[in-house]
């Protein structure tokens, strides 16, 4: 497969004086053509040409946990408890906490409460199961607990993390419920006698709180929901979409002419959604205040990373003097991810470059390449587990990207795609996984260049891309000394004064 990438204005500023051929040829690049292409075309009084450079095995591999990356207001909720089939990533835990706000009042706002002399049937939870990764017919067991007034409230401009330290805001246990991670499945809550408080409080408090999503909230703090102690380890996490997931209340009230007559049978529903919604009529935004935090756990123990866990005092040892790994790993919601260092031979060997006070250097283009372990002939299994794409970080806890890697640039211009018909805007850089030769492409340029000009450290942090960083995907990449190490490929424009 061919694959070709757009090179960045700086290259466009160097060549002010070169004319259009040199920035067709040079400025566009593909993997399977000679990079110097049009170099023969170059106007000779610019004493200008191009190099191509490709450096392997001089990126420097490690390890480091990523369990404090932001997690709240995803959209999602994932919850379950799964094991690494393969031995390699350990046993994970998912849980989640989700606040509520009721969707529509059953008498509208004109009469209050839930009609006379009101019985509580049942409260049932709702999953809108988008994706699921284990054994979907292990049915798995859940426990809901209250979220305690006594702490700070939540609050939708907070930011929140996978180790969000959820024994402080636990209250007491709510209700017990069963789910296999199949989709569209209504389950039961089956109540605690704290949790036949928490529904009568639903049932009887003062209708005011109900027209308020800030009362409201002020009143029920939300609920965490976790696997029970018992529930079998080997089973799912799955991926609810909380737009379309939440309570139902069923209950029934009485005639109040007659009442030993039912009068009504109400379902009353509560969302968990937290994210903004748009009217498709009038374009108003509605501001859902509730907030969403996903945890997760992870426990290595007899297996790969466990041992990689110990050797690495925790996934800490990444100073120039700490062992490099062979092996490296990128996992999703906060499991390890790798560390990469530049040697200082790499980088001795750019800089360089531009020393001298005859000629000037501008990086065309600098490509890094990652390949899954074991090549082309990994099992299907490995290939599909794969993170679709790798997101490059001076600070992953912080979501802070490398220059090239500006996902908040590629966001909005999606977002404004989006609003006015246009296709799908990806950044330059790349970072997605090919199948077809097991391998990541990154495409560093600016970085590479500020590495050469002293701006950046030579150090990075790959993980999961920003969208992924919660969802389903494990990578197994070779590192430093293994057989198909790291490469970095660049291509440069030297100008002679």
């Amino acid at each position: 497969m061919t694959n070709c990438y757009k090179r960045g204005g700086d290259f466009r500023r160097l060549l002010l004086g070169a004319g259009s051929l040199l920035m067709f040829f040079c400025g566009v690049g593909c993997t399977e053509v000679d990079d110097r292409l049009g170099e023969t075309l170059l106007p000779g009084g610019q004493r200008m040409k191009v190099e191509v450079r490709e450096f392997t095995d001089e990126v420097q591999t490690y390890l480091f946990r990523t369990d404090s990356i932001p997690s709240s207001r995803l959209g999602h909720a994932y919850l379950g408890r799964m094991v690494d089939p393969e031995g390699v990533f350990g046993a994970q835990t998912n849980s989640a906490l989700l606040q509520f706000l009721p969707v529509t009042l059953p008498y509208g706002e004109d009469v209050e409460g839930f009609g006379f002399e009101p019985i509580v049937d049942s409260l049932n939870i709702t999953f809108a199961i988008d994706d699921i990764r284990g054994d979907s017919l292990l049915v798995q067991s859940f426990e809901v607990y209250d979220i305690s007034t006594t702490k700070d409230k939540l609050t939708r401009d907070s930011l929140y993390r996978a180790n969000f330290p959820i024994e402080e805001y636990r209250g007491e246990k709510l209700f017990d419920f069963t789910h296999s991670g199949r989709r569209s499945v209504q389950a039961r809550l089956f109540p605690t006698a704290a949790g036949r408080q928490f529904i009568d409080r639903l049932v009887n408090i003062d209708w005011e709180t109900y027209k308020s999503d800030t009362l409201f909230l002020e009143e029920f703090r939300g609920i965490y929901i976790a696997p029970a102690a018992g529930s079998p380890r080997a089973g799912s996490v799955w991926a609810a979409s909380l737009a379309s997931s939440g309570l139902t209340l069923h209950l029934r009230n009485h005639d109040s002419l007659d009442v030993t007559a039912i009068y009504d049978t109400l379902a009353v529903p509560f969302l968990f959604t937290d994210q903004d919604e748009t009217d498709a009529r009038t374009g108003a935004v509605t501001e859902w205040n509730s907030v969403s935090i996903a945890m997760s756990e992870f426990d290595y123990s007899e297996h790969t990373l466990g041992e990689l866990e110990v050797v690495t005092n925790g996934f800490t040892d990444t100073l120039p003097t700490s062992p490099t790994q062979p092996t490296v790993y990128v996992q999703t919601m906060g499991g390890v991810g790798t560390y990469l260092r530049f040697s200082d031979e790499f980088v001795r060997e750019l800089q360089a470059l531009k020393e001298g006070d005859d000629h000037d250097i501008m990086i065309n283009q600098a490509m890094m390449r990652l390949y899954i372990e074991g090549g082309e002939s990994v099992p299907r299994s490995t290939l599909d587990a794969a993170v679709t794409r790798l997101g490059s970080y001076r600070d992953i806890t912080r979501v802070t990207p490398i220059s090239d890697y500006q996902y908040s640039l590629e966001a909005m211009q999606n977002a404004q795609n989006a609003s006015t018909g246009g296709g799908e805007y990806k950044l330059p850089y790349d970072g997605y996984f090919y199948r077809g030769t097991a391998r990541y492409q990154l495409v560093i340029t600016s970085y590479i260049q500020q590495l050469i000009d002293g701006k950046v450290p030579p150090v990075m942090q790959l993980g999961p891309d920003v969208a992924g960083r919660f969802g389903f995907g494990n990578s197994t990449l070779n590192g430093t000394g293994s057989e198909m190490p790291i490469t970095v490929r660049i291509t440069y424009t030297i100008i002679d004064r």
